[in-house]
């Protein structure tokens, strides 16, 4: 029997509250205000290079690997229409 830990794959819909990232770095790490929770994630990468686009505040639902670990890492995200008036891009 295999008994390797195989992580969850979870969605989340929240609004960006910070992103950090060092231009020499291929990471980047942000955190997102959901359901009332505040959950720090990261991601590398073209997902990474992509998110540091987005402007703070902007609505988006990220596909989080492995969410019980202290950074989760974002595999995909979507940008959503904002609903408190946040330029979206």
């Amino acid at each position: 029997m295999n008994n390797q830990h195989l992580g969850t794959v979870q969605q989340i819909t929240g609004q960006v509250r910070s992103l950090f990232y060092l231009v020499d770095e291929p990471t980047t790490t942000l955190t997102i205000q959901a359901n009332g929770q505040t959950i720090a994630a990261r991601a590398s990468g073209q997902v990474a290079l992509d998110l540091r686009a987005l402007p703070r505040g902007a609505t988006i639902c990220v596909t989080l690997h492995d969410a019980q670990l202290e950074y989760a890492r974002i595999i995909a995200f979507t940008i959503l229409p904002s609903r408190l008036g946040f330029p979206v891009g």
